[in-house]
């Protein structure tokens, strides 16, 4: 029941996020890509014979309508491969376009099936000359109209196109968890456990914290450009940074690497991620896109002089910037009353905010949008299916009826 109630829910969630641009204008162009079809099949290629104009016509729109339907199967299958739907929410232009595929081969089997009558069936076929001619006509276009259907195995060929998630490439996701004593975060933990059950295992993880033992604090940096300076992870005595190759080994493992920290340098610990990503050659690797989040209260005592009197930050690393850059950067901002100096600076340097969240759903429904692009939905590949599959069905249905000369 779950399974059929997320099924509905994730539709009216493709409503709700629609481009209504792209709603009304992609089905006005698969109706015009279906009409041009139509007309260049019927200019160039296609020859009467024996039947005549009318069921030529409709032939060719059947034809063209489950072409389109077949591309725009095609698209959707390839958009889902390549999660392009995670940032551009084509998901219901694309359906309304696919129903309007279907619903023109079927108006189309339905006004032909009308002409199935002693008075008119002489409007698909020839003229015939004697009663024999005129009796044979009806298994003739009987079986006319039962071959214009096994047309509807062409928008089936464009789930083919589901192969291109075999080469989706690897994805990273850098956690920096501030785990300081000031912090509550069991709520944090536990949205982080489901958000990685839910991530699928071509995403690598390198989770950070802030272990560190109170002696380790008297060695941390008091301003950014001292903090850029260092060259080498093992330098920075705050801070511990796991890598797991899968989300599954994260969410099994990642709670036990958390102990309890002073003080919360969140930019030296940040910092000591990427030397980190950079000397265990994840730095070079061809990730297809890269994370960064940042969960914190944002208060980093250390540095807070420094980033309120000079404008350096980690960012101003040209290196840093370009491998998580700022558009991918995301802060879970624990601050429960005013935001501190480093969400600030954060923000001012284009990374996503979401501030004050407390509940688990509130840390599920942050870490869902911040991995968004990171995950794609099979009920979008699903709903393609019901539509194929509905639209194949009513048209196999349709019949001609029986008549007699």
């Amino acid at each position: 029941m779950d399974a059929i109630k997320d099924f509905f829910l994730n539709f009216w969630q493709f409503t709700k996020e629609a481009d209504i641009l792209w709603s009304i204008l992609t089905p006005i162009i698969s109706l015009s890509a279906i009409w041009s079809l139509t007309y260049i099949g019927l200019k160039l290629i296609v020859k009467t014979g024996r039947l005549r104009t009318v069921f030529m016509i409709h032939r060719a729109l059947i034809v063209s309508s489950l072409l389109v339907a077949m591309v725009l199967v095609a698209l959707i299958c390839y958009f889902w491969s390549k999660n392009i739907f995670a940032e551009s929410h084509l998901e219901l232009a694309f359906f309304i376009s696919l129903i309007f595929s279907f619903i023109v081969p079927i108006v189309s089997l339905i006004l032909l099936r009308g002409y199935w009558e002693k008075t008119k069936v002489n409007e698909i076929t020839q003229q015939p000359i004697s009663a024999v001619q005129a009796q044979n006509n009806i298994p003739f276009i009987n079986k006319a109209f039962t071959k214009t259907k096994i047309w509807y195995l062409l928008p089936f060929i464009g789930f083919l196109f589901l192969l291109f998630s075999f080469n989706i490439g690897k994805n990273l996701i850098s956690i920096v968890y501030d785990n300081s004593i000031s912090m509550s975060g069991n709520n944090a933990i536990s949205a982080l456990t489901q958000t990685f059950g839910n991530l699928d295992n071509n995403n690598e993880i390198i989770f950070t914290t802030l272990n560190n033992r109170k002696s380790d604090l008297f060695n941390c940096k008091t301003n950014i450009k001292d903090i850029l300076e260092i060259k080498q992870s093992n330098r920075i005595k705050v801070g511990s940074c796991i890598p797991y190759n899968t989300p599954d080994e994260a969410r099994q493992n990642f709670q036990s690497t958390i102990s309890g920290a002073d003080g919360s340098p969140i930019c030296e610990v940040t910092w000591k991620m990427w030397l980190f990503t950079k000397e265990n050659n994840i730095g070079n690797s061809e990730f297809k896109s890269k994370l960064l989040i940042i969960i914190t209260d944002g208060d980093d005592l250390h540095v807070k002089e420094d980033l309120l009197h000079n404008k350096n930050f980690i960012f101003d690393d040209t290196e840093l910037s370009e491998y998580y850059t700022p558009e991918n950067t995301y802060v879970v901002d624990y601050s429960p009353d005013t935001t501190g100096i480093v969400v600030d600076k954060f923000r001012e340097y284009g990374a996503t905010i979401y501030p004050a969240v407390t509940s688990v759903d509130d840390y599920l429904s942050v870490l869902d949008e911040a991995t968004r692009s990171f995950k794609k939905n099979i009920y979008l590949i699903a709903w393609t299916i019901v539509i194929c599959v509905l639209g194949t069905i009513i048209g196999l249905f349709i019949t001609p009826k029986k008549i007699t000369i």
